[in-house]
């Protein structure tokens, strides 16, 4: 019998985006928002069931390829600093199956007119390496998805 394994993994990701921070603040609070811009392709869903964007607040969401939405999602939020920082737990399972558990930290800097985002991802995922691989592929592009939030506004909006 093989022991359950563990790997851990801290994925940085980092982004400039040409909107100011409360903007950038709005799309990620936003549940509508992360919808549109939260789906790593076309071929994937993001379909939220609850949302409580605050410290202490659940978000409960379902994705994965469209009309087969199989990873579940459980977003915790620890802190909360409008425009500049936004920190929270998050556990993925399949089915009873755990997959990952995560704490992920989203840090806002004013740049200019526009705005860095640096994303920590420290997670512990459990079984195989796939998950760690998926969760930075994810978060890539669903934070490249993000630029478009702000591609039809004046950058002053």
């Amino acid at each position: 019998m093989t022991e359950p394994s563990v790997t851990h993994a801290t994925i940085v990701l980092e982004r400039f985006y040409n909107a100011s921070p409360a903007r950038v603040f709005k799309a990620l609070a936003d549940p509508q928002a992360r919808m549109r811009w939260g789906t790593p392709s076309k071929d994937a869903e993001l379909v939220y069931d609850k949302t409580d964007f605050r410290v202490g607040g659940l978000d409960v969401s379902r994705c994965g390829p469209r009309s087969r939405l199989i990873y579940r999602v459980e977003t915790r939020y620890m802190d909360i600093e409008p425009e500049y920082r936004i920190v929270s737990t998050e556990v993925v399972s399949e089915g009873w199956n755990r997959l990952s558990v995560s704490l992920i930290t989203v840090e806002l800097q004013a740049q200019g007119k526009s705005t860095r985002l640096i994303l920590t991802d420290q997670v512990a995922a459990f079984g195989d390496k796939d998950m760690i691989a998926g969760s930075e592929a994810g978060f890539s592009a669903a934070l490249d998805n993000l630029a478009a939030e702000f591609s039809n506004e004046p950058a002053d909006a």
